[in-house]
C-alpha cells in the first residue's frame, strides 16, 4: 500500500499515511497538504514553460500601475489564467501525466475520476490576490471539484499566501463579508517548492495581496469525482455575490476577455 507524505496544518509537523487515510483528511478537512511532492528535475520544464508564455503580460503589466490588472471593486480578484491543457501544451500535458499524482487523484477522489482541464494562475508583482470565494455552489447534488495546486517555486508570505478554512466544505455558502477580512479558524500557508495542495471546491479561500515586485503562479489541475461535469465550476461563489464564469470567456475576477 503507497504511503504519502503529508505536512499537518498545524504547518510544522509531518506524517505519512495511508491512501484511506489521506482520504478521511480530505474529507474531513477539504485540504490535505503534501511538501516536496515534486522534484527539481518535473519542476524546471514547466516553470520554463509558464515563464515563457507570460513574459509578455509581466512586461506589459509592469508598465502599467505597477502591474495590478483587470481590477474588479466588486470581486477583488488580480489573477490571468491560462488552461496550456486545452491548449494542447506539451510540456504541460507531460507533467499533467504524473503517476503519482494520478494514484494520488484515485485515493482521493475514486476511480473513474476526471481531469479535463487545467489552469495556471498568475498575478504580477502590486496585486490584490483573490478575494474569498468558492470555486463551486456548495449545494451537495451538484457535486465539487478538486484543485490539485501545484508550486513551482516558493511563495513567501509578501508573494501572496493561500488562506483557507480547514472543514468549511461543511459549512455551506461562504457568508457575507470583506474581501480580504478574516475569517475563524482560518490558516494561511506560504508553500513551498514542490508543495501540492488538494483543496475541495467548497472550502473557504483566499489568497492575500502581493505586496512583492515578483510575479506568483501556481498550476491547477482540476479533478472532478465520477458524474460530475466540468461545468460545476461555472458558478464562483464570492462573499458579496455570484460570478458565472461560463456564460461568457471571463477572466478569473468576472471582467469580460478580450
Amino acid at each position: 500500500m503507497p504511503l504519502f507524505r503529508i505536512l499537518e496544518l498545524d504547518g510544522k509537523t509531518q506524517a505519512e499515511v495511508t491512501g484511506p487515510e489521506l482520504r478521511e483528511r480530505f474529507d474531513r478537512d477539504g485540504v490535505v497538504i503534501l511538501p516536496d511532492f515534486l522534484k527539481q528535475s518535473e519542476m524546471i520544464p514547466v516553470r520554463r514553460e509558464l515563464d515563457a508564455h507570460f513574459a509578455p503580460i509581466d512586461e506589459k503589466a509592469s508598465e502599467n500601475n505597477n502591474g495590478v490588472l483587470e481590477r474588479s471593486k466588486q470581486f477583488e480578484c488580480d489573477v490571468i489564467c491560462w488552461d496550456p491543457l486545452t491548449e494542447k501544451n506539451e510540456v504541460v500535458r507531460k507533467f499533467h501525466a504524473n503517476r503519482r499524482l494520478a494514484q494520488l487523484t484515485k485515493e482521493t477522489l475514486g476511480a473513474k475520476y476526471t481531469a479535463p482541464r487545467s489552469l495556471v494562475m498568475y498575478s504580477v508583482g502590486g496585486g490584490r490576490g483573490q478575494a474569498w470565494h468558492q470555486d463551486c455552489p456548495a449545494v451537495e447534488q451538484l457535486g465539487f471539484n478538486l484543485n490539485r495546486l501545484f508550486y513551482l517555486n516558493d511563495v513567501l508570505l509578501e508573494d501572496g499566501a493561500i488562506v483557507f478554512v480547514p472543514g468549511s466544505h461543511h459549512m455551506g455558502q461562504i457568508p457575507p463579508g470583506g474581501h480580504q477580512d478574516p475569517l475563524k479558524g482560518e490558516i494561511a500557508v506560504s508553500p513551498k517548492a514542490g508543495t501540492l495542495i488538494l483543496l475541495h471546491g467548497h472550502v473557504y479561500h483566499r489568497v492575500t495581496p502581493n505586496l512583492n515586485n515578483k510575479p506568483r503562479v501556481s498550476l491547477n489541475f482540476r479533478a472532478f469525482p465520477k458524474g460530475v461535469p466540468k461545468e460545476v465550476t461555472c458558478i464562483g461563489v464570492y462573499r458579496n455575490g455570484l460570478v458565472n464564469f461560463c456564460d461568457q470567456p471571463k477572466y478569473h475576477d468576472g471582467s469580460p476577455a478580450k
